[in-house]
């Protein structure tokens, strides 16, 4: 179902498109936010960049060819979405639902793959969202994170996993940095790699093929719920081997690293999309730089082996005393 500027606001001026490279790199943004539900974000985006807006459903719309291409906009929750095939019972009784839910369940905008010089046209975007209500973590209880989906050329074990690995020892300070809203953390959508894994993958003489790699990254991480999701990646590249590691077929594929740390702070002065692309490129930075990254292993190899035999004292000094 679609309907037009009558619909919403009268629209104002729209900036052109400024044109870049076709070889541009590309970024997917996902925001989650409070405030606005999904229709009255969606005025907003039209108003702002133009378009046609199409209903899916009552909490899920989707604004085709604006100034930054297709938008879509949706309360960020499966059970609340009805398909075109659903009888008109479910599609009134998901709406209720999301009617219900709407208040403690986050709004979230959905963009296809962006050139990374759109990025200050997006937080140009959320600017405006944040003036017509839109809130990210003020509001505790809907723990609104984004997402990055980083677009991925290279399709080789190696150059995936010293991302990777830069990724691993640069979390902590990512973390400190980033300080991610309490409820996030108590929820399962960032969650950390366990140790073992960060223990194997850290580990200088980690050398797997790719399919080795699938394995023992699916075994340890078999859900996107992580604060760096390799899933969609890995499948892109190679789906027979992501649905055999995983035991079932991926829900997502598509060549970007999907990066879920950052919080969604929509309004608040000093925080853009811009500045987590840039704490992200500081992790390519270390992957990309082999000295940097070799002495990081090292590093944490050394501070493992410390860590392992504090542990062994301990016990050995736990157990004297127990005696």
């Amino acid at each position: 179902m679609s309907f037009q500027g009558e619909a919403c606001a009268s629209k104002t001026a729209r900036g052109t498109d400024s044109g870049t490279s076709p070889h541009e790199r590309r970024v997917g943004i996902e925001v989650e936010f409070g405030g606005l539900n999904a229709r009255e974000a969606t005025c907003v985006i039209q108003d702002l960049l133009g378009g046609e807006i199409v209903e899916t459903d009552a909490h899920r719309y989707d604004v085709k060819d604006t100034d930054l291409g297709d938008i879509r906009i949706e309360l960020d929750s499966k059970y609340v979405h009805s398909s075109e095939k659903a009888s008109a019972l479910e599609k009134k009784v998901r709406r209720f639902a999301g009617d219900v839910s709407g208040p403690v369940v986050p709004t979230e905008l959905i963009t296809e793959p962006l050139p990374v010089s759109s990025i200050a046209r997006v937080d140009h975007l959320l600017d405006n969202l944040a003036q017509a209500g839109a809130v990210g973590t003020e509001q505790p209880h809907l723990a609104c994170g984004v997402h990055l989906n980083i677009e991925w050329t290279e399709t080789g074990v190696g150059s995936i996993m010293r991302v990777l690995q830069a990724y691993l020892l640069m979390a902590p300070a990512l973390r400190a940095d980033i300080e991610p809203d309490t409820t996030r953390t108590l929820l399962p959508f960032i969650g950390r790699f366990p140790r073992d894994y960060q223990a194997k993958v850290l580990d200088l003489d980690y050398d797997p093929d790719f399919r080795q790699f699938v394995a023992d990254y699916c075994l340890a991480n078999p859900s996107k719920n992580r604060e760096l999701d390799l899933l969609p990646l890995l499948a892109s590249i190679d789906e027979k081997a992501v649905e055999h590691a995983l035991g079932e077929k991926p829900t997502a594929i598509r060549p970007t690293f999907h990066y879920r740390l950052p919080n969604s702070l929509i309004g608040v002065a000093d925080w853009s999309i811009a500045r987590e692309w840039e704490r992200w490129l500081r992790v390519e930075a270390l992957a990309a730089d082999e000295r940097r990254l070799r002495d990081g292993l090292k590093e944490f190899r050394d501070r493992h082996e410390t860590d392992d035999a504090l542990g062994t004292l301990k016990r050995m000094f736990a157990d004297v005393i127990g005696k």
